[in-house]
């Protein structure tokens, strides 16, 4: 039986992170740890 997906969000070094829970597996929203960075093209390199 799949599970319902579940979002909730941790602060770290002041930035918000996204993270979903789905069938007892997290995943990190890396677009909202880097673009905090601005001017900087981190997702890209």
């Amino acid at each position: 039986m799949l599970e319902m997906k579940k979002f909730s969000i941790i602060t770290v070094q002041n930035v918000q992170i996204s993270i979903a829970t789905e069938n007892n597996d997290d995943y990190i929203c890396l677009t909202d740890m880097v673009k905090s960075r601005e001017g900087e093209d981190h997702i890209r390199n």
